[in-house]
């Protein structure tokens, strides 16, 4: 059997360092590379088959399962191993759609391109690498190898305050990667596994004593949840994507949030079942307030792309709600909920930015009317925004359903308090519209002209996805079921 996913990794690999050596053909590369990736990626949809069971040892089988060993010394047993399941798949086929959607929409690039394509095919190629890793070293080290080129997007090509938020992101994130880290060795070693291959590890982790899970599934929930992010480790989070160039704000919130959400089911929640059930109520406490604050400060904000930053951190505490329930359809909806979360934010932080290069600004108060001048970009406005809130036949209101309904489930009438901020969601993005798309005409340049190309072809490509796994999200569904942990009764 062919080993599909170490080729996939290998053209990912090829293909970054290829666009760092092309010069100023570098935009040309990346996409080539950026195609190559997401046809592969069709194919593994294409090939992928429902999950088989559990193998001897209730084990939850994979598919295009490769393990090599790697580092063989002593009591130290380091393989690399990869595979995909159902979970896996969907969040690759999130990695290759926005580096698609990226690279194309900042074709115009002209700071350093080579720079630029390779780091952001660079993130992409960490982000694969984390989705696919199912050895804990391994694992850890495409995690820690997506903040570097992270870092330097955001301190290179980003706004005035780019090196202090390039700066507390990393620092943030990398503290948190310790305790993670720390947390996953605890795990090898208390349960005594033979390796740190998730095979290994499945069996023993699940049976450790309660209180031994609970104090290992708090300190994965600590690693992961910053980079969810969580209240009160959120505050990096603003100042990142306000300073971070349109791509990085993209990949930022597309891919690099979600890390902490697939890190969390895979590693924290599928081994550590009892573990996640007793810290159950933090969970559920902590979702609550991030639900509440990221609506409510959302709410009070003028700069368009802080309001998509602030709201980012309410959407993602509904996911933690969901994955709080523990259910197959509480998982489901989180996986659910971040690939909508992914597209949806891409393209609204997009949006923003088009919205300042054509207007200058991204202050709410100081544009309005813009619908007659710029009408492809007013409709992308309001598709991410729509979408954004919830509306029905786009892509997050089949995931938020499936999330609150899980909920209910387990906390009965408690779901009407995330029910109840929806509005405030709503408010602020009706809010938005109403002002800047069919106001009074304000702070409209005479010789305005309308979304670009490359930007109007990379959002088309989001909203397009929006709209489609808004009517068929079974498509998707269809994918995350496959899965053990998602697929259970």
């Amino acid at each position: 059997m062919a080993p599909i996913l170490s080729i996939v990794l290998a053209t990912l690999l090829v293909s970054t360092l290829a666009t760092f050596f092309a010069g100023k053909r570098a935009r040309y590369v990346a996409l080539a590379g950026s195609l190559v990736f997401l046809v592969e990626v069709l194919g593994l949809i294409a090939g992928f088959s429902q999950w088989a069971g559990f193998a001897s040892g209730h084990l939850p089988l994979y598919n295009d399962y490769e393990s090599y060993s790697w580092i063989s010394i002593a009591w130290l047993h380091v393989n690399y191993t990869i595979g995909i399941d159902g979970i896996s798949l969907i969040f690759i086929l999130l990695t290759a759609i926005l580096q698609v959607a990226t690279v194309v929409y900042s074709w115009e690039e002209s700071k350093r391109p080579a720079e630029w394509f390779g780091l952001v095919l660079l993130t992409c190629l960490g982000c694969f690498g984390v989705f696919v890793a199912l050895d804990i070293l391994l694992f850890f080290l495409f995690w820690e190898a997506v903040l570097i080129p992270m870092f330097f997007l955001i301190g290179f090509w980003g706004g005035p305050n780019r090196r202090y938020a390039a700066l507390k992101f990393f620092v943030y994130t990398h503290v948190a990667s310790i305790v993670m880290l720390v947390s996953l060795l605890a795990l090898a070693f208390y349960s005594g596994a033979s390796s740190f291959d998730f095979e290994s590890l499945y069996g023993p982790a699940r049976t450790l004593m309660p209180v031994t899970q609970v104090v290992l599934f708090f300190g994965l929930f600590f690693g992961f949840g910053v980079k969810f992010p969580i209240v009160p480790f959120h505050t990096w989070l603003p100042d990142a994507h306000v300073e971070a160039p349109t791509g990085g704000s993209v990949l930022l919130a597309g891919l690099l949030l979600k890390l902490g959400g697939y890190g969390l089911i895979r590693w924290a929640v599928e081994l550590l079942p009892t573990g996640a059930s007793d810290l159950a109520p933090l969970l559920y406490a902590v979702a609550f307030a991030s639900i509440i604050w990221g609506a409510v400060i959302a709410l009070a904000q003028r700069d368009l792309k802080r309001m998509v930053a602030y709201s980012s951190i309410n959407h993602m505490g509904i996911v933690l709600l969901a994955i709080a329930v523990g259910s197959s359809l509480g998982i489901t909806a989180a996986v659910l909920l971040m690939f909508a979360h992914g597209i949806v934010s891409a393209l609204l932080f997009m949006v923003s930015g088009s919205v300042h290069h054509t207007f200058g600004t991204r202050d709410v108060s100081g544009i309005g009317g813009i619908t007659p001048r710029t009408p492809a970009l007013s409709t992308m406005v309001m598709v991410g925004s729509l979408a954004s809130l919830g509306l029905p036949a786009l892509i997050s209101f089949p995931a938020e359903f499936a999330a609150f309904l899980a909920a209910w489930d387990r906390i009965g009438y408690w779901v009407v308090v995330p029910l109840v901020v929806l509005v405030v969601t709503a408010a602020f993005y009706l809010w938005m519209m109403q002002r800047v798309l069919f106001g009074p005409e304000k702070g409209v340049p005479p010789t305005v002209h309308d979304l670009p190309r490359f930007e109007l072809l990379g959002m088309a490509m989001l909203a397009g996805a929006t709209i489609l796994f808004g009517i068929l999200p079974e498509l998707l569904v269809h994918v995350i079921v496959a899965s053990p942990i998602a697929g259970w009764p």
